[in-house]
């Protein structure tokens, strides 16, 4: 699509190229049963600003928000904003549910810095930053497990 968007469209010359690359396009929402859709490009770290906005989670907060609107609550929900630091330093949001990797891929772009694993965990290196599904802890037993006789 990004060549026809830099055709000139006062140029007649451009006009045949304008009409089969919207001819195509047209093929291509009829097949997919919609247009394609842009996904949201994401920052490598937030921007200054102003008061309460923090450039080490302001970039990933569209992220956030996408899984709060698809009804997944934060696990700690007794933080004011759902963020909590480990004792390593380390800031984490964590969710009650899963998170779709394959969903996010489809509406976000991920700047190389930001990694996304198949279980949906979301980490952010440089900023010392992750979003995760926080998974019910098993509880503790001293039992072996069992062996096959």
């Amino acid at each position: 699509m990004s060549r026809l968007e830099s055709l000139g469209s006062t140029d007649p010359a451009n006009l045949a190229e304008m009409e089969a690359l919207g001819h195509a396009l047209e093929a291509y929402e009829d097949r997919q049963g919609h247009a394609p859709s842009a996904r949201i490009q994401l920052a490598a770290q937030g921007a200054e600003h102003g008061p309460g906005y923090d450039p080490r989670t302001d970039h990933l907060r569209p992220v956030i928000d996408f899984l709060l609107a698809k009804g997944n609550r934060p696990s700690h929900w007794w933080h004011e904003d759902g963020f909590w630091f480990d004792q390593g330093g380390v800031l984490h949001y964590t969710f009650t549910d899963p998170i779709d990797a394959a969903e996010l891929r489809e509406h976000f772009a991920f700047p190389p810095s930001i990694t996304l694993s198949d279980d949906g965990t979301i980490k952010d290196g440089p900023n010392y930053f992750d979003i995760s599904y926080d998974r019910p802890a098993k509880p503790f037993s001293f039992e072996l497990p069992q062996t096959g006789s």
